[in-house]
C-alpha cells in the first residue's frame, strides 16, 4: 500500500513496542464452580484492568444463579450448544454463534438447556469478576451443584467482586 501520509519514525514505539500477548489453547487457569468448568484465559492483571476473558464448559441443565455486576458489563458468545439467558425480566434462547451483551446493573443468568455439555465464552469489561473464579473456584473435584450454604458463605466475597446474587423463588422466575 502506498499511502502518502505523515508516518512516525521507524524507531517510534508505535512500530517497535510489542505490547500484545498470546494465550495458547491450553493456557489459562482452570476452576470449577458447580457444574461449570471455566478456564480464565485473560485477567485484568494482564490487560491493565481493561477486560477479562473466560472459556467455559457447562454441563446440561446447569448454569449460574441470577445476579448483577455492579461495575462490569458482561458478554457471552455461545461456542456450542444451546443456552437460556435471563436478561432482566426476559428470557432469551441462544445457540451456537449467538452473542449476548449484558450491561452492568442488569439481572442475568445462563443455563445450558441442551442434552450435552456446551461451551460458552465470557467477556468482562472492565475486568474484575474473573478474579472471583481464580480465588474461590475449586480445582480438583467432580462437578456437583454448589448448595445454598456455599452461596450464603460467599455473599460478602461476591460483593467484594462487585457481584450481587438476585435469585427468585425458583431462581429462574
Amino acid at each position: 500500500m502506498a499511502l502518502h501520509l505523515p508516518l512516525p519514525d521507524k524507531d517510534d514505539p508505535v512500530w517497535t513496542a510489542a505490547n500484545g500477548f498470546v494465550v495458547r489453547k491450553d493456557g489459562g487457569v482452570i476452576r470449577l464452580t458447580g457444574h461449570e468448568t471455566f478456564t480464565v484465559k485473560v485477567t485484568g492483571e494482564q490487560t491493565d484492568g481493561a477486560f477479562a476473558f473466560m472459556d467455559g464448559m457447562i454441563e446440561p441443565d446447569h448454569g449460574n444463579v441470577p445476579h448483577i455486576h455492579s461495575k462490569e458489563d458482561e458478554a457471552f458468545y455461545v461456542a456450542s450448544g444451546t443456552f437460556e439467558f435471563i436478561n432482566g425480566n426476559q428470557k432469551i434462547e441462544a445457540g451456537e454463534g449467538d452473542f449476548i451483551y449484558i450491561p452492568k446493573g442488569t439481572r442475568h443468568a445462563f443455563k445450558n438447556v441442551g442434552s450435552e455439555p456446551a461451551r460458552l465464552l465470557v467477556f468482562y469489561t472492565p475486568a474484575g469478576p474473573e478474579s472471583f473464579f481464580i480465588e474461590h473456584g475449586e480445582t480438583d473435584r467432580a462437578p456437583q451443584p454448589w448448595p445454598d450454604e456455599k452461596f450464603n458463605e460467599l455473599v460478602d466475597i461476591l460483593g467484594a467482586h462487585n457481584i450481587v446474587l438476585l435469585p427468585g423463588d425458583h431462581d429462574w422466575d
